[in-house]
């Protein structure tokens, strides 16, 4: 279900410039609406990967080393 702009984490107007600097000339707004829901749930799901490396390492703080190690493990399920 989609996230209420009250529920949002990732703000759109950045994610606008995003786009436009990838290229585009212009964005709607419902597109830089639908790239930031996706990035929040990629973010989510690298978030939990990398606390679920933390656990398993006897650890509670999660480090950079920890979410390269997520990113690079979900770059490999692509």
């Amino acid at each position: 279900m989609p996230r209420s702009r009250k529920d949002r984490i990732i703000p759109v107007a950045p994610i606008d410039r995003l786009i436009r600097k990838a290229g585009a000339t212009r964005v709607s707004d419902k597109g830089a609406e639908r790239l930031a829901q996706i990035l929040e749930e990629v973010g989510e799901f690298l978030a939990q990967s990398a606390a679920e490396i933390t656990e398993v390492s006897g650890r509670k703080t999660i480090t950079e080393r920890d979410i390269d190690v997520a990113y690079k493990q979900w770059r490999r399920r692509l």
